[in-house]
């Protein structure tokens, strides 16, 4: 294990992991948060250890807008079984759309996830939105003949 000297004071850091508590937006999560740590309190950290803190941020941001997490997403994509190219063709967004969401680039919309909640709950429905892909075509008897 190499060796690191604080910044601050100089002194010999240690490697460990600690409680950090990201907020956002009246949310907040506590991470355990990977790096190297100093008896004064400075920390060092590589852009591989604030993946942690990039992900809770994430997480708090969708529940701030009231939607799916990225690793919601990613569920229910493989639970229903389709590729992220897929999932854009038959839900919109277009083929790079699902990779967005599951990274957290983007956040979906609330219709997004209402669909998605839909679909993986009722799996029937995914075989009726195959069968229908161009809306426009849809006749008025066919749409509202169950309701």
């Amino acid at each position: 294990m190499d060796k690191r000297l604080c910044p601050i004071d100089g002194s010999e850091m240690k490697r460990d992991e600690r409680p950090f508590e990201v907020k956002y937006m009246g949310h907040s999560e506590t991470v355990s948060l990977p790096g190297w740590y100093c008896s004064c309190g400075e920390s060092l950290h590589s852009k591989t250890e604030m993946k942690v803190t990039d992900a809770a941020l994430k997480r708090l941001k969708a529940k701030e807008k009231g939607v799916f997490p990225p690793e919601t997403i990613r569920a229910i994509r493989n639970r229903i079984g389709l590729t992220q190219e897929e999932a854009g063709a038959l839900f919109g967004g277009g083929p790079r759309a699902f990779q967005k969401y599951e990274s957290g680039e983007i956040m979906p919309s609330r219709t997004m996830c209402a669909t998605l909640y839909f679909v993986v709950r009722r799996p029937e429905m995914l075989d009726e939105l195959r069968a229908r892909s161009n809306f426009s075509e849809v006749p008025e008897d066919d749409l509202f003949a169950h309701a």
